[in-house]
């Protein structure tokens, strides 16, 4: 129990300081308008899945890849931020569709409701 509930805080932990990092470091980047959605963090707390969404899906694939190229400073400024943790977890960046299905399931839901 108590496992779970270290995971959840370095989560949202982890979420946060992302979070305010897109704001103060990703400007005139590919990346500056992302959400953080969601952070998964395994129960031993070495990697963790950073959720993301963005306002033009057309552009994902431009935004992997300037998260992916700067993964490794993104972890470096985390590491300092999460410095009472023994081991900084491995970060992953993922596009996060949910909102995207969202919508073309409110469409089909209208075009249902029309008929």
């Amino acid at each position: 129990m108590a496992g779970a509930i270290r995971q959840g805080r370095v989560a949202e932990t982890i979420k946060r300081f992302i979070s305010t990092m897109v704001y103060s470091d990703f400007g005139g980047t590919p990346a500056d308008m992302i959400t953080i959605t969601h952070v998964a963090v395994l129960p031993d707390l070495r990697s963790a899945k950073i959720y993301y969404s963005t306002f033009k899906p057309e552009n994902v694939q431009s935004i992997q890849e300037y998260l992916d190229a700067n993964l490794k400073n993104i972890r470096f400024k985390l590491a300092s931020h999460l410095s009472r943790l023994k081991v900084v977890p491995e970060i992953k960046f993922v596009y996060d569709d949910s909102v995207d299905r969202e919508i073309r399931l409110e469409k089909i839901f209208e075009a249902i409701k029309k008929d």
